[in-house]
């Protein structure tokens, strides 16, 4: 009797399959054609390209970009490996919901989104999260068929938007009906309710959670909208107000500034959900390993912990080849006549002083040559890193390094990029 059922199930599947690459052989080719070199990759690591990317497909229209999902953790990291080596891959947005890859050159390159915010096992679950049907749409690599919704080509022959209230993103949601409604769909009174509803009950009590819950706005950076001030408490009155203006703000037209995120480990950190420690200055943000060495980021991370500059600046030490004078007195290589004395404060007679960190003393175009000082930098007076150079305005000097010290530096291993 089992077995009956086992080969109904499985002519069941198979008719099933068959179905599926006649109706949608043509599409199917075209969106192979359109992956190129990402087809391989997706299959390889049992992939779903589901959303936008599929509704474009299936109405007929251009594919703008692609919305990948993933099995697990460990199948995103392998893919994003995959590609990151090829020199023309590279990230431009990083949040802790996904990671964007710009993959190509201008004007043929692709945006390939890849999801984080949570794993799935079939396109079910991803449907779950997603905010109307006409979304609904999906391409497992593990079978390589379509799998849609049962009202996906309805709805989308119909340009009706119906909300799903499980989405994970109801106040994005609101934005998408704008967005849709410029495509040709429409949206009914008790459908836009629903998702008005739905927004009500979220629990936004911060603005970590807001920022959370919302989408990009063109042009706009939500991080420089809805910081709050210097003695103001989070409530959505303060947000609503903040915001009041924006269209009348001259960056509201202009596209946001490209930023590049170019080091893989620190956006493994971030799928990983890693919390790395940083530390701000201005809006410039520096990460800190372990072993205290600072690193600039282009944005501050998703997940993070921040430490106290000042603080940090109190314990940091940075190191300068120099030529010695006499005790406790030394001049520079660069400039002999600037001087550097123990104890005693070296301001800049420029734009600043060149230094380097324990780990990049044999960077320094005089390394080894005369003695190295140790010198501490208040937080304020700290510029910059270029490369492996350390730029600020003043110094203090604590000490010189004996050179059986720096030596047994310069034997040491002493790179640490492991996280805290």
């Amino acid at each position: 009797m089992n077995n009956i059922v086992q080969i109904v199930e499985d002519a069941l599947v198979k008719e099933a399959k068959e179905r599926n690459q006649k109706m949608f052989q043509f599409e199917k080719n075209k969106l192979y054609a359109y992956l190129e070199d990402l087809k391989d990759s997706l299959i390889k690591h049992k992939a779903f390209i589901a959303g936008g990317t599929i509704t474009s497909l299936l109405t007929g229209n251009e594919i703008n970009d692609l919305d990948i999902y993933f099995r697990n953790e460990e199948s995103l990291i392998a893919f994003l490996k995959d590609h990151w080596q090829d020199g023309e891959t590279y990230v431009t947005t990083l949040t802790k919901k996904s990671v964007l890859l710009v993959k190509g050159k201008a004007p043929d390159y692709r945006n390939v989104q890849l999801i984080h915010f949570k794993y799935f096992n079939n396109a079910q679950e991803i449907f779950d999260t997603f905010d109307f049907t006409v979304c609904m749409g999906a391409f497992d690599f593990t079978t390589e068929q379509f799998i849609l919704h049962q009202d996906f080509l309805k709805h989308n022959s119909q340009r009706l938007l119906k909300f799903n209230k499980g989405t994970a993103f109801p106040l994005v949601s609101l934005l998408r009906v704008q967005k849709y409604s410029k495509k040709g769909y429409h949206i009914s009174k008790p459908e836009f309710i629903r998702i008005a509803l739905k927004c009500m009950d979220l629990d936004v009590d911060s603005v970590d959670k807001l920022k959370d819950h919302l989408g990009g706005m063109y042009g706009i950076n939500y991080d420089k909208i809805i910081n709050l001030g210097e003695g103001e408490d989070f409530s959505l009155d303060l947000v609503i107000d903040k915001i009041s203006n924006i269209a009348l703000r001259e960056d509201y037209f202009k596209k946001p500034v490209e930023i590049k995120f170019d080091n893989l480990e620190d956006i493994i950190d971030s799928v990983k959900k890693r919390p790395i420690h940083i530390i701000s200055l201005g809006n410039q943000y520096y990460r800190i390993y372990s072993s205290n060495k600072m690193k600039h980021l282009n944005a501050k991370a998703p997940f993070f912990i921040e430490l106290n500059s000042k603080e940090y600046f109190e314990s940091k030490r940075f190191y300068k080849w120099v030529h010695k004078e006499s005790e406790g007195k030394y001049q520079s290589h660069y400039q002999g006549s600037f001087k550097y004395e123990d104890g005693q404060t070296a301001t800049a007679l420029g734009d600043h002083l060149y230094f380097n960190e324990k780990e990049d003393i044999d960077s320094s175009f005089y390394s080894q040559k005369g003695e190295l000082i140790e010198v501490k930098v208040n937080h304020e007076d700290f510029v910059g890193l270029n490369g492996t150079s350390v730029h600020a305005k003043a110094c203090t000097v604590i000490r010189e390094v004996p050179k059986t010290e720096w030596e047994h530096w310069l034997e040491e291993d002493l790179s640490d990029d492991a996280p805290f």
